[in-house]
């Protein structure tokens, strides 16, 4: 997957490409499509600024698991370690917020978060966890504000645990990092203090899509500032933490077709304000109607000509702040995911034990046990990768591929864990009193927010395979650019293009074929990659006889209890392994890769997994018996699935499965599919055309 930053046209020349552009951009440039392209190298860019930002000094760990070299024992049992040394500063934060819960003052009569709790908490500086003191901060750790998210999600207060958390990731750590002198000297004290910081990125016409939004501000030749038009479809939407008077940074785009993205800190005014109060702009907080995070606020924003200093601009690409800040926005989730199956375990194991089924009680039965075993599995999980990508991120490792694997793994396991918990507990689960009832929405959300599962996992993969693709792949990706040209070095049109060099090409374009191999053998990458090849497969066969002694005499594994080494042992072997696996995916999509998600998603999904192992191995070594033995249930069930994972030898499935699932699109697509005939759907929520003004 690939890109460069121009137009592809099939009448001119293309222009050479960016040199900084990932590989991903410039195969999807190569496969001619050059709108993905540009997004991607803009993506790349932003991404690129915020890792230079954070001085990214060491290779990710993802990428030094599949490709190498093996991160020491030390380094992935970092996560444990922090967290066993952490201070429990934030305790106060906790036992304050639960004695509000005791009291009943923590939710309004409508299921809000109390003004009571909010002041409780913010006077032990709950909102200021991370701000430094100088600011009226607690200057707190990450890794102690993990310690705070996980006992209120797991004690019933997930709605806190999102607000705190949006507060201090993307609200607060946007300024901290970006923010000019004045911003912060402003701003950070009143965080402090627990007034509420919202981030407005996603939009009602593009959802979270950074690059596409589409509110804008424009000069203000008056001020000085700025004026800021974010109407109809441009609304923001769905943003947590933002209502009338509160902070909020809003990312606009710098002119309404500029190509640059900004971020801009306001308040918002205390009240809606329309035309015809003749302030000369207009402004509307309203509810996005969303029963997720239904305690919090929740707001859609409407501005039209609404007035912005010039002071309030952040110095940086909103795209680029938005990179920086989500690191740790996906961490939080991950601890609060871990407390939500916590709360879930305590409750259906209180049930079980507590429940005579048949036989006897609940809890001796197989089923029973092993749906909280997947409760438990989950939050012991979602914490130690949460732990281990933090303690990363305080050494100066590059979270690329563990940010993204963390909060999908904790995302994906809670949802898991919310149906074992229902298995269990049954009906009563949905008691509008219960809290697991409560939680169901926020669960189901955590797979969408600080990014979807699917498309971040999917640009985890490019990340941590970049530096192995550029050295060993581009060379066949310059070969398919090449011959995609015609005589007069414009693109051949997209029905003539070659994506894929495979024997029934040989037969149908023998001479272009002839000519992909010739300019192969010149390519020095291509060379390079037969070396690789060799010196890799050299390096397997004299491994070999170290596969038959027990991984006890191994002594890289001996730092860990005999339960849980074979685990670790096949974590590291299959995430090796996936080095020729990603070679063998790029060798037979080859610049089809560019469309073929679900191959992507298929690798993913083991690595996922096989780093959730390590992570799962290496935390629980240093605990108790307890959690040693939940480790290895969960380990054994993620292998389970590593397993039945084909990737090498499912390539010929996944090409079948590819194309059915193509004609069940196109069926859909073209209004042939006769199961939806005659079913109107329901109109959106939030129509994407501008809402009708009532007349003034």
């Amino acid at each position: 997957m690939s890109a460069r930053r121009h137009k592809v046209t099939t009448t001119t020349p293309p222009a050479s490409p960016d040199p900084r552009a990932s590989t991903a951009a410039k195969a999807l440039a190569a496969a001619g499509d050059a709108e993905s392209a540009r997004d991607v190298g803009a993506l790349d860019d932003a991404s690129r600024q915020a890792a230079a930002r954070l001085g990214r000094r060491t290779t990710s760990l993802v990428q030094r698991l599949i490709f190498g070299p093996r991160p020491a024992i030390d380094e992935l049992q970092g996560g444990a370690r922090a967290a066993a040394a952490a201070s429990r500063s934030g305790q106060a934060v906790v036992d304050t917020a639960l004695g509000c819960l005791a009291r009943g003052e923590a939710f309004t009569a409508d299921g809000k978060l109390s003004a009571q709790l909010r002041a409780a908490v913010a006077k032990e500086k709950a909102y200021g966890f991370t701000v430094p003191a100088e600011f009226g901060g607690r200057g707190g750790r990450y890794v102690e504000l993990a310690l705070v998210e996980e006992e209120l999600a797991a004690n019933g207060l997930g709605p806190l645990a999102v607000e705190i958390s949006g507060v201090l990731t993307i609200g607060a750590g946007s300024l901290l990092a970006y923010g000019t002198d004045e911003q912060q000297r402003t701003f950070l004290p009143l965080v402090a203090e627990g007034e509420l910081m919202a981030f407005g990125l996603t939009e009602v016409g593009v959802g979270v899509n950074a690059k596409k939004v589409r509110a804008y501000v424009e000069p203000d030749p008056a001020t000085g500032g700025f004026r800021l038009f974010a109407a109809g479809d441009r609304n923001k939407l769905w943003i947590t933490n933002a209502r009338h008077g509160a902070l909020v940074g809003i990312v606009a785009r710098l002119g309404q077709d500029g190509r640059q993205v900004g971020l801009f800190v306001l308040r918002l005014p205390d009240r809606d304000v329309t035309a015809q109060d003749g302030l000369g702009y207009e402004f509307a907080c309203t509810s996005s109607n969303s029963g997720v995070f239904a305690a919090n606020w929740n707001a859609r924003l409407h501005f039209a000509g609404f007035p912005i200093g010039a002071g309030q601009r952040i110095p940086a690409d909103g795209v680029e702040v938005l990179f920086y800040c989500l690191r740790m926005g996906r961490c939080m989730l991950a601890a609060m995911a871990a407390g939500y199956q916590r709360m879930f375990a305590a409750d259906a194991a209180a049930y079980a034990l507590a429940r005579d089924g048949v036989g006897g009680r609940v809890i001796r039965h197989e089923l029973p046990r092993q749906h909280l075993g997947t409760m438990l599995g989950g939050a012991l999980q979602s914490r130690a990768l949460s732990h281990l990508s933090l303690v990363q991120d305080d050494r100066g490792v590059d979270l690329a591929g563990l940010r993204d694997l963390t909060k999908s793994a904790a995302a994906t396991s809670a949802l898991e864990s919310q149906l074992a918990c229902e298995r269990v507990l049954g009906g009563r689960s949905f008691d509008r009193t219960s809290r697991v009832h409560e939680a169901r929405g926020n669960v189901h959300v955590f797979g969408v927010v600080e990014g979807e599962d699917d498309l971040i996992l999917m640009g985890m993969v490019k990340d941590v395979t970049e530096t192995f693709t550029e050295r060993y792949l581009a060379g066949l990706l310059g070969v398919l650019q090449t011959i995609n040209r015609g005589p007069d070095g414009a693109d051949l049109p997209a029905a003539g293009r070659l994506l894929r060099l495979m024997p029934k090409t040989v037969l149908r374009e023998p001479g272009r074929c002839l000519r992909a191999a010739g300019l192969l053998l010149r390519q020095r990458p291509f060379w390079r990659l037969c070396g690789w090849v060799a010196a890799q497969g050299l390096l397997g066969l004299l491994r070999l006889p170290l596969r038959l002694l027990p991984a006890g005499w191994l002594p890289r594994y001996r730092a860990l209890p005999p339960l849980l080494r074979p685990y670790a042992r096949f974590a590291e072997a299959r995430l090796r392994s996936l080095r020729w696996a990603w070679l063998g995916i790029n060798l037979w999509f080859q610049l089809e890769l560019t469309r073929a998600q679900l191959p992507l998603q298929r690798l993913e999904k083991v690595i996922e997994q096989l780093v959730a192992m390590l992570a799962l191995c290496h935390h629980s070594a240093r605990h108790d018996p307890s959690e040693q033995h939940v480790a290895a249930l969960q380990c054994e069930r993620l292998a389970l699935r590593v397993r039945g994972t084909p990737l090498l030898r499912g390539l010929r499935q996944m090409d079948r499965l590819r194309r059915l699932v193509a004609r069940v699109g196109d069926d859909v697509e073209q209004g042939r599919c006769s199961l939806l005939a005659g079913l109107p759907p329901q109109p959106f929520a939030h129509p994407f055309a501008p809402p009708a003004r009532p007349p003034a």
